[in-house]
């Protein structure tokens, strides 16, 4: 039987309070209502074999509380007139809400309307469109709220989160909440307090004017006579970018490379230091503009993301060369090949013509699928005679 049920026309109404119609209607007070719904009725076969069901039907739709049904009459040359229920009218919004057992949820919502309206009216138009996203941050609305007025007083502070100082918040709370709280800021600050070309939960800080965790640059000094610390002549050393970019090292030599071991192992070298790279993340190496006078040493893994990071490095210090990524190396450890999860299928565009002709190779399945060397399969030997090489003036 396909005739229309009680259950059918809850669904329609939980699907219009799932897509907020009924929710935002609360606030909006819209006049979606009266809401007609067609029904599907029994046909002329139904009402001549199956009269006792359909009257059963139409008894069922006749107890349904907070509806009323139109009718019309069917003519059937077997059974003679019936009436039958042709369309569900539900003429208010509170009758829509007692079918769906949502009273108490609405009122929740109007609480929450109330609250808003009283403390960041500016919020009334976001409101009226979210009530059900509010809805579901009920138990911490207040607290959103007062976050979201410090803000109005407060564009762009330049803090860190940890130093947001407000009754019942604290640090894991903004972590916690910041998908909620963009929206509450998008549609409170100004637009010279957001920084649009930030968007996520991630970019959260950046975006609304926090201060972010400092970038960072390791490196290894290779010649003691660079060591910036006395008593270490071959530091490891942590500095944030800032710090980093103002170091005394215009000229020397920088090696960087992706793995930690061949990092921590890279042999010493007379005016020279590497730098642990650790995948894209070259935004702590902007601001070290004496790197542009320097001898740019790139090596990481014979693979389309080793090359796709070279191509990104280079677009920061674009004068950078790359070493043991080279074909012959690639087939010297063909022993060694393993497999690369995720390749890399976009185009490169700063590649040398050799470079770009091994990144083709892998992304073609020239030499096999998928196929890649991992630099720290590469012999010792092999890269201190490399380094060696690149010892001269």
């Amino acid at each position: 039987m396909t005739w229309t049920t009680q259950a059918d026309l809850r669904a329609h109404l939980e699907r219009l309070w799932k897509r907020s119609i009924l929710p935002n209607a609360l606030i909006t007070r819209t006049s979606l209502f009266p809401l007609a719904f067609p029904l599907r009725t029994p046909g002329a076969s139904d009402i001549t074999h199956r009269l006792p069901a359909v009257r059963e039907w139409v008894d069922t739709l006749k107890s349904i509380p907070h509806v009323k049904l139109i009718a019309h009459t069917v003519n059937n040359r077997v059974q003679g007139a019936q009436t039958l229920p042709q369309t569900i009218v539900i003429e208010t919004l509170e009758d829509a809400l007692a079918l769906l057992g949502k009273e108490d949820m609405a009122r929740q919502i109007m609480a929450l309307h109330d609250l808003t309206l009283q403390q960041a009216p500016f919020l009334q138009d976001w409101l009226s469109q979210n009530a059900l996203t509010a809805h579901r941050h009920a138990a911490e609305w207040q607290r959103l709220l007062t976050l979201t007025l410090w803000m109005k007083e407060n564009p762009a502070p330049n803090i860190y989160l940890r130093q947001v100082d407000l009754p019942g918040i604290h640090t894991k709370f903004i972590e916690q909440h910041k998908a909620i709280l963009s929206n509450l800021f998008r549609n409170t600050l100004p637009a010279q307090a957001v920084n649009a070309s930030y968007s996520g939960t991630a970019q959260f800080e950046s975006c609304y004017g926090f201060r972010t965790k400092p970038l960072r640059v390791r490196f290894r000094v290779l010649d003691a006579a660079l060591s910036p610390v006395p008593a270490s002549a071959h530091p490891d050393i942590t500095l944030d970018a800032e710090s980093f970019a103002t170091l005394p090292l215009s000229g020397c030599r920088i090696f960087i490379v992706e793995n930690e071991n061949c990092f921590l192992a890279f042999p010493l070298l007379e005016n020279a230091l590497v730098i642990f790279g650790a995948g894209y993340c070259w935004g702590s190496l902007k601001r070290a503009h004496w790197l542009r006078d320097c001898s740019v040493y790139y090596w990481g893994d014979i693979d389309t993301h080793g090359f796709g990071v070279l191509d990104q490095l280079r677009d920061i210090l674009p004068h950078t060369r790359s070493f043991l990524m080279d074909e012959q190396t690639f087939q010297t450890y063909r022993q060694f090949w393993d497999t690369e999860p995720t390749p890399v299928r976009r185009t490169l565009s700063r590649l040398t013509p050799s470079e770009q002709i091994i990144f083709t190779a892998l992304q073609s399945h020239r030499f096999g699928p998928n196929l890649r060397l991992e630099q720290e399969r590469i012999h010792f030997s092999d890269l201190q005679q490399v380094v060696d090489q690149l010892a001269g003036p």
